[in-house]
């Protein structure tokens, strides 16, 4: 149904240009045809009445340009329903109530042309040539209990069908043709936005090492030692760096809105803020790419009020840039100047850029917000002002072109106000896709949360505990948490403590939920509240009972407003870690090594995928960041070679390494192949510093637990009781079906494939290896290999073994044998489940 809707806009746009001529010609010449076959070549009937009603329906075609805009929403709709009736149905009508004449017959013929002309897709035109001839044929028969035959022709159809395949076939010969020159443009923008990624990805990379370089930025007043430069001079370099910092950011930003936007996607609405006018207008005349000097004092800004909207920052930046660099074009001309005003209104706002150049006439200020459209200047792409125009319709606005020729141009921007139902319908729209975590044992508490959750479209999910909640979030992506103080088994403080510290999580989560806000829910004194909240990692409290208005106030807080994020603690764990840095850009290898040696990794280079998996043989390393596009082999053939393990002789991780890809596509599709590659993350060029090292961090700290086999997943039903496990262990889950679909959303098929005989194998010869340690009472070899059979059952989703391993190790740890003496016969016979288990799966994903 989507792909039907999608085609038929497709249809409606490329009728788009002719629908006012089409109009005019439909308006004048039905009731003008009249006269013609009525008079001067009389038929042998004729309807005044129906071409007149004709005339109607054509009126909104004619007017099309001028339709308010709730009408132009509907004119899909219309234009479907309204192309049958002016076409075939009326034409048929007429040929079959004058028994097919020659006159009609041609007439029909026409029409069919015509309707080729406007509806270009073969299944739309012969559906709706068959429905209105049906139509039509209906009718007569209604009306005259007949239709007459008497001048029809069998030469008539092989004609007819002649000149329905024939224009069919021309015509699509001609949109191939079309489509191909937009698909060269989109691929050639495409390419160019690529290779701006480039140097804007060296940039960072230099602001990043200056930035790990340099001392830490003091806060406020606070004199934190002595340094080489003064106080204020560090501050200052910092503030350039981060302002830089975010230009490239915008910049990033504005290309990827820009290929999405060539591609036919829609303004990204989920990032969208609560802005202040005023803060915005100030920052793009100040950050605007000036040529000199004269240029900055052209503009003049006489913002006198200020008021708040909902968008996107550097959207709307980019709209601004783009009209004062238009503007500028014309900057020679006399008097020439640009002035930036606002207004304030009740339901809406308003912000005029206006210049004094030569202005726009009539007939082309609406067509300069078309794509591929350019006026008035050389070497434009026509993509400027339709992106602005669909920018600022997602933020619920319009944005129009007045103008008197000879004097200047003013473009008027209405932005709804904040308070407008149009933002609230905004919200709800961001909302829908925001999953929500309430966490209270008071269910009277968690159903009045989440009743008022939902009041604003968002999803929610309950705990009654800490544990509980953990349990959740490891396997579920939530955007934010409401989290009580207070609770059996485990209280908030310490399950966010947990979640904080990123430990027993998925490394994409652990990276989530860094910056996830937590809410902490209280009866306690305020005081108090606040204080534990800020210990364990919470972001704000509130106090029971929770009201409606506190809710709202949550979601400007943290869903809507710029706020700060936390950060990772973690860091120390790069300092001796050993990362392989794999890139045929030797700038970004130096300035991404610069970073991290900073924080005290050791770090080797490859320019290509050969030369890394040649280094991973011959070295030790715990992390691999690879970049994509490189020469001999690229990202994803090196990946695919590391995860099949088949050159290594020496290296063993290569399962397990973390491999983080570098890419400048972070499109869909591109971020499949970086899965599909068996890579376990990926981000997005240009790197800033702080995502390379929480990325990073994060990684390296679950690939360490795993080594250690101190990974706890919590999908995994340890038996608590003790005691009983060697009676229950029959009814815990042999495989672990979550874990195994998580490794086949990471490496897909072709990973499962590959770890799970090579796990079968190597577990085969652990389990022979303890048998033998049990007959020779070895209890350090037995230590090592149950230590060794915990950590990779765990990882495997092999959940039985795993609870067995696992329970059996809390004796060889202490250098004590199991408390059960046919422990190894149950071990070798847990085995044997899970290797059968394993196959029936394996053959059941190729059938």
């Amino acid at each position: 149904m989507q792909r039907l809707k999608q085609k038929a806009l497709n249809i409606v746009e490329h009728a788009e240009p002719n629908l006012p001529i089409i109009g005019l010609f439909a308006t004048i010449g039905y009731p003008l045809f009249y006269v013609v076959w009525k008079y001067l070549f009389p038929q042998h009937y004729e309807n005044l009445p129906l071409r007149l009603i004709e005339a109607v329906i054509s009126l909104p075609w004619l007017f099309y340009r001028y339709l308010p805009k709730k009408a132009k929403a509907l004119f899909p709709a219309y234009f479907f329903i309204s192309v049958p009736i002016l076409l075939p149905f009326f034409f048929h009508f007429m040929m079959l109530k004058n028994a097919w004449s020659i006159a009609w017959a041609m007439s029909s013929m026409a029409c069919l042309f015509m309707l080729i002309l406007i509806v270009y897709d073969w299944i739309f035109i012969c559906v709706i040539t068959l429905s209105g001839f049906i139509l039509a044929y209906a009718a007569v028969y209604a009306f005259d209990g007949y239709v007459s035959y008497a001048d029809f022709h069998v030469e008539y159809i092989p004609t007819y069908l002649f000149a329905l395949i024939g224009g069919i076939v021309a015509n699509h010969r001609k949109q191939i043709a079309h489509q191909t020159k937009i698909s060269l443009l989109q691929s050639l923008s495409g390419s160019i936005a690529h290779e701006m990624r480039n140097p804007l990805s060296s940039i960072t990379n230099a602001m990043s090492s200056l930035q790990a370089i340099l001392p830490n930025k003091p806060i406020g007043n606070e004199v934190t030692g002595t340094v080489d430069i003064s106080q204020s001079g560090l501050i200052s370099i910092h503030d350039v760096i981060e302002e830089s910092s975010a230009t490239i950011k915008r910049g990033n930003k504005i290309i990827d809105s820009i290929l999405a936007s060539l591609q036919g996607g829609s303004v990204d609405i989920n990032n969208f803020k609560r802005l202040s006018a005023k803060t915005i207008i100030h920052t793009a005349i100040n950050s605007y790419g000036y040529n000199d000097l004269s240029e900055r004092k052209l503009l003049i800004d006489k913002t006198t009020v200020t008021f708040d909207f909902i968008g996107d920052k550097d959207l709307f930046i980019y709209v601004l840039f783009n009209l004062i660099k238009n503007a500028l074009h014309y900057k020679n001309r006399p008097d020439f100047k640009i002035e930036l005003t606002s207004e304030k209104g009740n339901d809406f706002n308003i912000i005029r850029v206006k210049d004094y150049g030569p202005g726009v006439p009539t007939a082309k200020r609406e067509r300069i917000f078309d794509r591929f459209y350019t006026y008035g200047k050389s070497g434009g792409n026509g993509l400027g002002l339709s992106f602005c125009r669909r920018v600022i319709e997602s933020f619920g606005g319009e944005i129009t072109c007045n103008s008197e020729e000879d004097s200047w141009t003013e473009f008027l921007i209405k932005i709804p106000a904040y308070e407008s139902k149009t933002v609230k319908d905004i919200k709800k729209e961001i909302l829908k896709k925001k999953r929500i975590l309430i966490v209270d044992d008071q269910l009277s508490n968690r159903i009045l949360l989440a009743k008022y959750i939902s009041e604003w479209g968002c999803s929610s999910d309950q705990a009654e505990n800490g544990e509980q909640a953990l349990e959740m979030l490891s396997s579920n992506r939530y955007d934010l948490i409401f989290m009580d103080f207070e609770m059996p088994s485990l209280n908030g403080d310490s399950a966010v403590e947990q979640l904080r510290s990123t430990r027993n999580f998925d490394p994409s989560l652990a990276l989530h939920y860094l910056q996830t806000p937590v809410i902490g829910i209280t009866a306690l004194p305020h005081p108090e509240a606040l204080t534990r909240a800020g210990k364990c990692g919470m972001n704000d409290v509130l106090s029971k009972p929770v009201l409606r208005p506190d809710i709202i106030k949550i979601f400007e807080r943290y869903f809507f407003s710029e706020k700060s994020t936390i950060t990772s603690d973690q860091e120390e764990l790069l300092s001796g870690s050993r990362i392989l840095l794999v890139d045929d850009n030797e700038t970004s290898r130096n300035f991404m090594r610069l970073i991290l040696e900073h924080y005290g990794c050791s770090i080797g280079q490859a320019e290509n995928g050969q030369i890394a998996i040649e280094k991973l043989e011959h070295e030790e390393y715990d992390l691999i960041l690879m970049d994509m596009e490189m020469p001999v082999m690229n990202g994803i053939e090196a990946a695919e070679t590391i995860r099949k393990g088949k050159y290594f002789s020496r290296f063993r991780n290569y399962n397990s390494i973390p491999i983080i890809a570098l890419t400048g596509n972070t499109d869909e599709k591109s971020i499949l192949r970086v899965k599909e590659a068996g890579m376990n993350h990926h981000l997005g060029k240009p790197i800033s510093r702080d995502d390379l090292i929480a990325t990073i961090t994060v990684w390296l700290n679950n690939h360490l637990m795993m080594q250690n086999g101190n990974l706890t997943l919590p999908i995994q039903n340890y038996e608590k009781n003790k005691e009983n496990l060697w009676k229950n262990i029959d009814k815990e889950k042999i495989l672990d079906r979550s874990i195994i679909n998580s490794l086949k959303e990471v490496g897909g098929k072709e990973m499962i494939d590959n770890i799970f005989p090579v796990f079968i194998r190597d577990t085969k010869k652990i389990v022979t290896d303890l048998v033998i340690a049990a007959e020779n009472r070895n209890i350090k070899r037995y230590d090592q290999l149950i230590h060794e059979l915990k950590g990779s059952s765990g990882s495997c989703g092999a959940n039985r073994l795993y609870v067995l391993s696992r329970y059996i190790h809390e004796f060889s740890s202490k250098g004590k044998w199991p408390d059960n003496e046919s422990w190894i016969d149950i071990v070798e016979k847990t085995f044997t489940e899970t290797t059968t288990a394993i196959n029936e799966m394996l053959d059941a994903e190729k059938s």
